[in-house]
């Protein structure tokens, strides 16, 4: 499955910098999803969605060492004009993986396991959600659509043929710690750079008791 992800925000609750560019462990946010994405089986072109709002994103996209990665510029009218933009402009009439750019503890294991549900569930497109209760920093966008109290996980699955209409959707609510950390805010920031010292420091004492 091709991948869209959307790179191109004005990043204006973090102050107006270039997100995807925010150094955590001292290399940019959206490197953690490029590589995710790159050592997914499931996965086959990666298109970065940038606007003009992001023109240092769009020289390291250029760059970057996975020749499957290219970029596709959007107006920067907001996240899900610019998806239904992209998709457009790519004239994709497939099913698409939609992911955001922020979300630097995605792994390969989480790609595939939404993938694999949307093969499964049937539906023209599927949307990841969270438990709220998992996700205090964006209480903001809490929905409850479903029953429960969610909110979207910046992972998406939509079919290109039908980006001009609503779509019949499958909700997947997961409860994972990983997803919870969508970094938005300078305090999300923090906590990410927290996991990563508790994951390099298990890390070595692993490799001290080998």
């Amino acid at each position: 499955m091709d991948v869209l992800v959307m790179a191109g925000g004005k990043g204006e609750r973090m102050g107006g910098i270039e997100k995807p560019m925010l150094l955590l462990c001292g290399k940019p946010l959206i490197s953690y999803v490029l590589e995710a994405l790159s050592k997914s089986s499931s996965i086959g072109k990666i298109y970065v969605a940038v606007s003009p709002s992001v023109p240092q994103t769009s020289d390291y996209i250029k760059k970057w060492p996975d020749k499957r990665v290219s970029i596709i510029m959007t107006p920067g009218s907001g996240y899900i004009e610019d998806m239904a933009f992209a998709v457009r402009a790519l004239g994709h009439r497939e099913p698409l993986l939609v992911v955001s750019a922020d979300l630097p503890l995605i792994t390969p294991a989480i790609i595939e396991s939404v993938i694999s549900e949307y093969h499964r569930c049937g539906k023209e497109a599927l949307s990841v959600r969270l438990e709220a209760h998992g996700a205090s920093s964006r209480q903001d966008l809490i929905l409850s659509d479903t029953g429960a109290l969610t909110i979207p996980a910046g992972i998406n699955v939509v079919h290109g043929a039908h980006i001009d209409r609503a779509q019949d959707e499958y909700v997947l609510i997961l409860d994972d710690p990983s997803l919870a950390a969508n970094v938005n805010y300078r305090k999300d920031l923090t906590y990410c750079e927290q996991i990563f010292a508790g994951k390099h420091g298990e890390d070595e004492r692993r490799h001290l008791r080998e």
